[in-house]
């Protein structure tokens, strides 16, 4: 992985080094599994549940999406969907769809990290 990008994940929340170790320092799965991330629908389908008040559907969706940004060192995404799915949990919907700007946010900066970093391939 280029400085360049492990510096871009960075201050877009991403902790690299852990989620290295947790590969056992495998650089090249690791970025392989970063930009396979970009083919995940979870994220897609937690705005328009909310919107539709389907709260079972975004709460599948967070809870897969928290895990899977947990294990690739995304932490300000993985804690913007864990805040969503403790919300919805205690159904404080409303509170959720607060919410979700600031996991679309999260979402967004690591993609377009992970969106230049797969052009440049």
């Amino acid at each position: 992985m280029e400085m360049k990008t492990a510096l871009a994940l960075g201050k877009a929340g991403v902790d690299t080094e852990a989620a290295l170790r947790r590969l056992g320092g495998n650089t090249m799965l690791y970025e392989k599994v970063l930009i396979k991330f970009l083919d995940d629908q979870s994220f897609s389908e937690i705005g328009p549940a909310l919107e539709q008040d389907d709260f079972e559907t975004a709460l599948k969706a967070a809870h897969t999406l928290k895990g899977v940004s947990a294990n690739l060192g995304m932490n300000r995404l993985a804690d913007a969907c864990a805040r969503i799915v403790s919300q919805i949990r205690a159904e404080k919907t409303e509170e959720a769809k607060t919410a979700y700007p600031e996991l679309a946010d999260a979402y967004n900066a690591v993609c377009a990290v992970l969106a230049d970093e797969k052009a440049d391939e």
